[in-house]
């Protein structure tokens, strides 16, 4: 199954939805229901927990290294690199289901604001091998066990945008997972410099309270 030109994202990821056998589905199957564009719907899969600024404590050390893998795929040109044990793994029809449809309200907000444009980011071959290496450091700064507010809500929104602007071809989104990535940078480098009582020093100073 291939998504269309003219087909949004979010009524593809419906469309998705409404594919998932009622027995539940592996890993495997949901990437042959998800076709050509499998590996970034599994990246936005897997950073959905972390586009809160409360997540779940421990979960971005699997979730980020999983990322990592999809998007090392994407650079050899194969199938994601998964392990056989979450390639195998069964999810019921009603917790997909559940979390397509999540995925698909976000995305819809998002597209509001996406669509086809500024080509250069979005369609060379080259930048898809420089988004998905965005996305690996973004995935990278995820999995670091920092007990510090953001540091899992920063890069997840990085790859967030990155993920949709090269599914939607939206050079603009691109560029917005861009200032991401170059902010969540800052961010953490900020708190390698001046440690954590530093940087709520200075987001206090610039009247960003945490």
């Amino acid at each position: 199954m291939s998504k269309s030109e003219n087909c949004r994202t979010s009524d593809f990821v419906l469309e998705i939805a409404s594919k998932v056998p009622s027995d539940g589905v592996t890993f495997r199957g949901f990437l042959e229901i998800l076709g050509d564009q499998g590996a970034l719907l599994l990246c936005l899969i897997f950073v959905a927990p972390f586009l809160l600024p409360v997540s779940i404590p421990g979960s971005s050390l699997p979730f980020g290294l999983l990322i990592i893998l999809i998007n090392m795929g994407v650079l050899f040109n194969r199938r994601p690199l998964i392990p056989e044990f979450v390639m195998n793994y069964e999810i019921s029809q009603e917790n997909m289901v559940r979390i397509l449809k999540g995925m698909a309200r976000i995305l819809s907000g998002l597209e509001k604001f996406s669509k086809p444009r500024f080509f250069l980011l979005a369609k060379k071959t080259v930048m898809k091998y420089v988004n998905s290496l965005m996305i690996i450091f973004c995935a990278f700064l995820l999995m670091l066990p920092l007990p510090v507010p953001l540091t899992d809500f920063l890069p997840a929104y990085g790859i967030l945008f990155l993920a949709v602007g090269s599914i939607e071809r939206d050079g603009y989104m691109i560029l917005a997972g861009y200032f991401m990535v170059a902010l969540t940078t800052l961010y953490f480098i900020l708190i390698m410099l001046l440690g954590w009582s530093g940087v709520k020093m200075v987001l206090s100073y610039m009247g960003i309270p945490i």
